[in-house]
């Protein structure tokens, strides 16, 4: 019996390409182009957003708690003056890793890590680990790893709701 060739190749992509057309077929339709690229990006997500929205948006530090050397974090990003929540995430920061002044701003809870990070100019690599389809919270998801000199600093894993209106509105 022969083998029914599929329609994408996936053995020939990348692992994020892989990633997204897997999540695609469990979805069922295709994820909203300005969703993409606000999911394969890889700089400062706040600033995007902030234009996508066209307004200010607040960055709400939901929980942090510190076990040892990692510090737990949650946040909700939400869109200005309305309060619709454009995406949320959980973050496990390595502390012996992480310059103290980026810590410190970190601790305070005022603003994201990666503006936090660009706003102190450091250098770092991120690596987008997964993007997959979160069926309880109805998100398109993201993890991704930041290192600071070398070593892990910092795991992201990020959620945005499939269902926001922002997301098909271009």
């Amino acid at each position: 019996m022969k083998r029914k060739k599929p329609a994408i190749d996936i053995y020939n992509l990348s692992t994020l390409l892989k990633a997204l057309v897997k999540t695609e077929a469990k979805l069922g339709f295709k994820i909203p182009p300005l969703l993409l690229v606000v999911i394969i990006q890889n700089g400062v997500l706040e600033s995007i957003l902030q234009l996508l929205v066209r307004n200010a948006i607040e960055v709400n530090v939901v929980s942090q708690r510190e076990s040892g050397s990692v510090l737990y974090r949650k946040i909700c990003v939400r869109k200005k003056p309305e309060g619709v929540v454009i995406m949320h995430a959980e973050s496990r920061i390595e502390t012996k890793n992480l310059p103290t002044v980026l810590l410190d701003r970190i601790f305070e809870g005022e603003k994201g890590i990666g503006s936090l990070i660009e706003n102190l100019r450091i250098e770092t690599f991120r690596d987008i680990k997964n993007i997959g389809f979160d069926r309880r919270q109805r998100a398109i998801y993201r993890t991704y790893d930041i290192y600071i000199r070398t070593h892990l600093a910092i795991t992201i894993k990020e959620y945005f709701p499939i269902d926001l209106p922002l997301w098909y509105s271009w």
